[in-house]
């Protein structure tokens, strides 16, 4: 199971979006493969998230921040969430990956969107 961790908003415009996002990644992995979580403001929580992948028969979870950098909420935040799912379900194997900013493949679709934007033709 890989639940997305997103920063939460009280504002149901900008958890819209996000959702969005969830739901074009769940139409390619499966519903059942992917969840997402916020780290504050509203739920599901990273622990109603690892609950209900444990309740589903997860026993492999992986936590992926949609964040640019590890420094700041990730460290600060995330990480401590991460540890009380790990607490909570020690037969579980729980892996934080790093955020999405430092895969070389988000830094690579934001580089093409940038030059696509600045009128010059990138890869597609």
């Amino acid at each position: 199971m890989l639940i997305l961790v997103a920063h939460g908003s009280r504002d149901a415009r900008w958890r819209a979006s996000v959702e969005r996002v969830v739901r074009d990644l769940e139409a390619d992995l499966g519903p059942d493969r992917v969840a997402l979580a916020y780290m504050d403001h509203t739920a599901p929580t990273v622990m109603d998230a690892a609950g209900g992948a444990v309740r589903g028969g997860a026993r492999r979870i992986r936590v992926l921040p949609l964040f640019l950098a590890e420094e700041g909420h990730v460290e600060r935040d995330v990480q401590p969430l991460v540890d009380e799912v790990r607490a909570a379900w020690p037969e579980v194997d729980v892996e934080l990956l790093a955020p999405v900013g430092q895969h070389h493949e988000f830094r690579a679709a934001l580089s093409a969107i940038a030059l696509r934007t600045n009128g010059r033709p990138g890869p597609s």
